[in-house]
């Protein structure tokens, strides 16, 4: 609707509403009117009732009821009948009745009612009112509605009643009641009421035709005249203006639309030119500009409707804070409430969607106390681009997408100053492809292009969340792993497991046209802090290392510094030495530790593997299986441990020394995620001939954290069979309830790091003592059903606390060290001959 037409409904809605509401407000004066004239004829009713009553009704009620007392008195007993019955003869009396002391009627208008009980001859026996006449000796009058809604008047008086035999004075009272007819009063009021109705609705409608003509005359012809007038000056159909041709005040008010029209136009046609020349030069402008009021767009150019996808004029009345991303919003909305102007980058929404990055530049001008603000936007998503493109190409290489040696090496300078800062370690390592030129050779530059993508790919994958891949020159690959834990020594074991992982990743076939190509790959490594303190001075010491790697060809990791290459060769020499003993036999053996309760009473074992290295004596665990889980050897050991401890709880079992036992067997998480674990258990299990029910599994928390869904549906599959398990080493890892609650657990052991620090205080600057966990695990355990065993037990105020923290089973040196089966044997068979002597 046009904003001429909008004028014109409105001036025809208020005419219209004149027209309707003057007569109705003149129809409420005259009902108005009308409701008080009923007032005044129901006041002149009942003046009109309570004159019937003193005029009419009172002195006849005093007069029957001296004509009865003088009757009685004197013995004249029929006349009392001709005097009641006298009052029948009234019309205005319904009926009348001379009740005696004991409510019998005397006398009555009606002869049928003599001797009868007055409560049988009334409906609306007035009791109360006989009552208080013959009290009070005095006559009462009352208004009173029969059964059948008439109204009608109730009159009392009481009767002094003859004499009886012997009496010199009477004492007995008795009751004239009358009931009068108002019939005739009302309907005399009735008639006069509908006289005056009558006349005063004739005068009233005669009144109303009289004031609708001198109102449509007047008053409603002049208004729709300057309504018309008021729709064309909206229109701006100014020479379109009636002239008005009456007088009076209305005609003031024409001359005044006229002159202010006459104003209107010239103003208009200013307005206009002055707009067209501005709308020129705004559509001209390669900048989106929209103009808002208060956050309502009231104007928008040419390149900000194209900007927004709408079409001319979708933008005006629009918010112009929903056309800003939806995190942005709060901060436009409140530099423009704070009236700020400058130049930002904000981003916008298109209606598609698409996000529209943009530098604006807002200016606020205020005209006829309206305050506006300009905003010229400039889109910079072609900018940004360039820019991104430009960063692209200086920071990234352009055949993997990988970052280039210009980010690797300020990555590196930016891990010099952390590791300084936070004290913790990092490495840069280093590879190329053997052979890598024959396939550019032999089979192209496309060929060769696809396998750097393929080996640029898989080392992207294998990387961790803060380490760095780059490709630094040919097929030459850079890796910065950061955040490494632990001491030099430590830092570079785990270092030189990263790089492994790489090279196996480098070392699977790589495909390109239908033809497997195989590469081998040496790792040079340089751990960070270092003596140098210049990033290509580093990266320069790991390609070193690299090519020794390549030139010994008999290690694929090399470290630059002598020292932790010597105890490379070393780790290299214990995993040779392994493989060795696994493929051999006889060097490997199982120690066992009870757990018992807090009776001391031995309810299961935890097998614990041994190494006895025919030269270096007993290798312990944390020195050779953190190797064998670099290498891959980690699953047959795994397997190794599994049968063999299932073949000694056998033998137990056999010799009537494992009753109720059940056997812990740890699985690391590379072995329980083959895919042939639950067949192989199955298997081991069956040709052993063990119960599924006496094994219990240990898992660690690192097993959950790397596949839940793949972790869940094993141990479903496997406790389906019967077999149990345990969540090894609580609280050091990924702790999640997720997974408690999920995963079908029956015992979680705390980690002895919690069971050491009980009844040791809280260190400074270290928090709180774990020991404090304790309760809180053991309550949480609890509540999911778990059974709780404590590890490392070694005082009796360990074992004090653990029992009141309610803990169920305990491991440790104080019910005694992990020991090979033979001993464990003869304490099994103490323990059975103590058992069978009680």
């Amino acid at each position: 609707m046009s904003p001429g037409n909008a004028g014109n409904r409105d001036h025809s809605y208020w005419v219209g509403s004149l027209r309707v509401w003057l007569p109705l407000v003149l129809s409420l004066v005259f009902g108005l009117v009308f409701v008080v004239l009923m007032v005044v004829e129901y006041r002149n009713h009942e003046r009109a009732l309570e004159r019937f009553v003193e005029a009419q009704s009172r002195p006849e009620l005093l007069g029957v009821q001296r004509q009865l007392e003088n009757a009685l008195r004197r013995g004249e007993g029929g006349s009392t009948d001709s005097i009641v019955s006298e009052l029948g003869l009234n019309p205005a009396v319904n009926h009348a009745a001379l009740v005696d002391d004991a409510d019998k009627v005397i006398a009555a208008t009606q002869f049928a009612w003599r001797g009868r009980s007055v409560a049988q001859v009334l409906d609306r026996f007035p009791e109360r009112e006989m009552a208080v006449a013959r009290q009070q000796s005095s006559e009462l009058l009352w208004f009173d509605k029969g059964a059948d809604g008439v109204r009608r008047l109730m009159a009392v008086a009481p009767v002094t009643l003859g004499l009886l035999p012997g009496e010199i004075r009477s004492y007995r009272t008795g009751v004239l009641l009358i009931e009068y007819d108002l019939a005739p009063i009302a309907a005399e009021a009735v008639a006069h009421f509908r006289q005056q109705s009558l006349l005063f609705g004739l005068v009233a409608l005669l009144a109303l035709v009289v004031l609708g003509i001198i109102l449509r005359t007047h008053v409603y012809r002049p208004v729709m005249a300057l309504c018309e007038g008021m729709a064309q000056v909206g229109k701006g159909a100014f020479q379109r203006i009636p002239r008005f041709r009456g007088g009076g005040e209305f005609k003031v008010l024409a001359d005044a639309l006229t002159a202010m029209a006459e104003s209107l136009k010239r103003k208009v046609d200013e307005l206009a030119d002055s707009e067209a020349r501005f709308r020129q030069l705004s559509d001209a402008s390669f900048e989106a500009i929209l103009i808002h009021q208060d956050g309502v767009i009231v104007d928008a150019n040419r390149a900000a409707e194209a900007l927004y996808e709408s079409h001319p004029g979708g933008l005006v009345g629009r918010d112009i804070y929903e056309l800003v991303a939806p995190e942005q919003r709060e901060l436009v909305r409140r530099r423009a409430q704070e009236g700020q102007e400058g130049a930002w980058e904000i981003e916008f929404v298109s209606p598609s969607g698409v996000r529209i990055p943009a530098e604006i530049k807002v200016k606020q001008s205020r005209a006829d106390n309206v305050l506006r603000r300009i905003v010229a936007i400039r889109d910079i998503r072609e900018r940004l681009q360039a820019q991104d493109e430009i960063r692209r190409l200086a920071y990234f290489d352009a055949l993997t997408s990988l970052p280039n040696r210009r980010q690797f090496l300020e990555r590196v300078r930016a891990e010099l100053d952390e590791v300084d800062r936070l004290n913790h370690r990092a490495a840069v390592l280093t590879f190329n492809l053997d052979g890598f030129s024959s396939v550019n050779d032999s089979l192209g530059m496309a060929a060769g292009d696809e396998v750097l993508r393929t080996i640029a790919r898989r080392l992207n994958i294998l990387r961790h969340e803060k380490d760095l891949v780059a490709r630094i020159d040919g097929d030459t690959f850079a890796i910065l792993l950061a955040d490494l834990a632990g001491d030099l020594e430590a830092a570079s074991a785990e270092a030189a497991r990263e790089a492994e992982r790489f090279i196996e990743s480098i070392m699977a076939p790589v495909e390109v046209g239908g033809t497997d190509l195989h590469f081998k790959a040496g790792a040079g490594v340089v751990m960070i802090p270092n003596d140098s303190r210049d990033p290509p001075e580093l990266l320069r010491e790991a390609e070193t290392a690299m090519n020794r790697a390549k030139e010994a060809n008999d290690s694929r990791v090399h470290f630059f510094a002598h020292a932790l290459q010597e105890a490379a060769g070393a780790r290299l020499a214990l995993r040779n030495d392994l493989t060795r003993s696994l493929k051999q036999g006889g060097e490997l053996l199982l120690h066992y530790q009870p757990q018992v309760d807090a009776q001391g009473r031995m309810l299961g074992m935890e097998a614990l593997v041994r190494w006895q290295h025919p030269v270096r004596g007993l290798i312990p665990p944390g020195l050779f299986v953190p190797e064998a889980e670099a290498s891959g050897l980690i699953v047959p050991l795994g397997n190794w441990v599994l049968e063999e401890a299932v073949r000694c709880l056998k033998r137990w079992q056999e010799m009537g020394l494992a009753k109720g036992l059940t056997m812990g067997v740890n699985v690391s998480p590379r072995q329980f995620r083959e895919g042939d674990f639950i067949h192989r258990l199955e298997d081991v299990l069956a040709r052993v001939g063990v119960d599924a029910l006496s094994i219990e599994l240990e898992l660690t928390e690192s097993v959950v954290a790397d596949d839940l869904d793949a972790t869940v549906e094993t141990m479903r599959a496997l406790r389906e069979r019967g077999i149990r398990f345990a969540l090894d080493d609580f609280g050091t890892g990924y702790s999640s309830l997720a997974y408690l609650r999920r995963l079908p657990f029956e015992t979680l052991k705390i980690d002895r790091s919690f069971v050491m620090d009980i009844g040791v205080g809280p260190v400074e600057g270290e928090g709180k003592s774990p020991a404090v966990l304790i309760d809180a695990i053991v309550a949480m355990a609890h509540e999911l059903d778990l059974r709780v065993l404590a590890e490392g037990v070694e005082t009796q105020g360990q074992i004090d606390y653990l029992v009141e923290a309610g803990c169920d089973v305990f491991q440790g040196y104080f019910f005694g060290k992990p020991a090979p089966a033979e001993q464990i044997e003869a304490r099994l068979r103490a323990a059975r001959g103590e058992v069978a002597g009680a």
